[in-house]
């Protein structure tokens, strides 16, 4: 109460009583107002409605949630005007393991790449129970089929990633001979979350899925990036 707050380049600059304006400074008055730091929303549709579930296939790691970003979606301007500075776009959660995610600071008036918020760690969406399996025309249509689908493709990654590391060690005259392990992106985006590279957002809602997904976390040796929704997340917060 009482203070002043310097902002300089859209960064808060100093904090304190009886500041010095630099000269030119836009100066309001907040006389009975508050401030609070920018929000930060992290899991939003937002500048990707319509469309972001890709349907054909349990697993769609190599779709990338920042190809379609929509910079005019109007969203972005009326969550700014409420203080919502940045935001993790996900992919939907019709899929075991879905797309790459995006992470966007609202910069209102900005090209799509504009948006992009520079040094965010990548991310991809997880998804378990019902949303996941409520299709009874694919594979997996039950929780113990998620579990299965999902170490099948991380050991798929784990082996895949090992052929390259096998094929790099050659001799440079053997390697020049030898045909290369075929790309591949979806096993691409998850090999980087084994490395560490890529932070896992996973929607959940029961105690025995969010558990499950932590025994696989273990047993591959990643770090779940956040568990989203996680309305049981009480039952095995020790876990």
């Amino acid at each position: 109460t009482g203070a002043d707050l310097l902002v300089r380049d859209g960064r808060i600059a100093a904090v304190g009583r009886n500041l010095a304006a630099p000269a030119g400074a836009v100066v309001i008055d907040a006389t009975g107002k508050h401030v609070t730091p920018g929000i930060i929303d992290a899991h939003s549709h937002t500048a990707i409605q319509r469309g972001i579930n890709e349907f054909s296939h349990s697993v769609t790691a190599e779709v990338r949630v920042g190809d379609v970003v929509d910079p005019t979606d109007i969203s972005v301007y009326r969550q700014l005007a409420g203080g919502v500075t940045s935001a993790n776009l996900l992919h939907g959660s019709a899929n075991a393991i879905g797309g790459q995610t995006q992470v966007i600071k609202m910069r209102w008036g900005q090209d799509a790449e504009a948006l992009k918020f520079e040094g965010a760690k990548p991310g991809i969406k997880f998804a378990l129970g019902e949303n996941v399996v409520r299709s009874k025309r694919r594979y997996p249509s039950s929780r113990l089929g998620v579990e299965t689908l999902i170490r099948d493709r991380f050991q798929s990654a784990r082996e895949w990633r090992a052929a390259h590391a096998r094929w790099n060690a050659l001799p440079e005259d053997e390697r020049a001979r030898t045909m290369p392990p075929r790309p591949d992106l979806e096993l691409e985006a998850l090999a980087e979350i084994l490395e560490g590279k890529r932070l896992v957002h996973c929607h959940s809602y029961r105690q025995d899925e969010i558990a499950m997904l932590l025994r696989i976390a273990d047993d591959f040796k990643f770090t779940v990036g956040t568990l989203q929704h996680v309305l049981e997340g009480y039952k095995v917060a020790d876990d």
